[in-house]
């Protein structure tokens, strides 16, 4: 396979706001766990990696502490405990996670109902489009 070296010549740091809307928990956790992977992938080549993770739509679902009198009380992902766990290693490697308020609330998720590592914002559309006027990289994830 050819590679090509020249991408990262001149980079010092690496900027993205990561967009998460899926409910479906395999794709979820595929995709967190590529996140976590590029996240690490840019630190090994010594590079600093500032990425926001922003959480609305259905996916609020793997943010949620307790599942039950939520719009998701029928709906818990088997694969929860290791969903949580990447998006632990996540924060601990200091990545920003963000819920959306608006979401939460059409969700039924109380703000005292999310994982004590995520931060919860009012709208992460305002935020996504602040970072991107920023600099971060937009990464849609489906």
């Amino acid at each position: 396979m050819k590679v090509r070296t020249d991408d990262f010549s001149g980079l010092s740091q690496a900027r993205a706001v990561w967009d998460f809307t899926t409910g479906d928990e395999r794709r979820f956790l595929d995709r967190a766990s590529l996140m976590l992977s590029t996240l690490q992938g840019f630190r090994a080549r010594k590079l600093e990696a500032d990425f926001v993770m922003m959480i609305h739509g259905p996916a609020t679902k793997f943010v949620t502490r307790s599942h039950e009198g939520t719009k998701f009380a029928a709906d818990v992902p088997s694969r929860l405990e290791e969903i949580r766990a990447v998006l632990k290693q996540l924060s601990d490697e200091g990545t920003c996670i963000e819920a959306c308020m608006i979401a939460m609330d059409r969700c039924l998720v109380g703000a005292d109902n999310v994982l004590p590592f995520v931060v919860v914002e009012y709208n992460v559309l305002l935020n996504s489009i602040a970072l991107q006027n920023k600099g971060y990289a937009y990464m849609w994830m489906d």
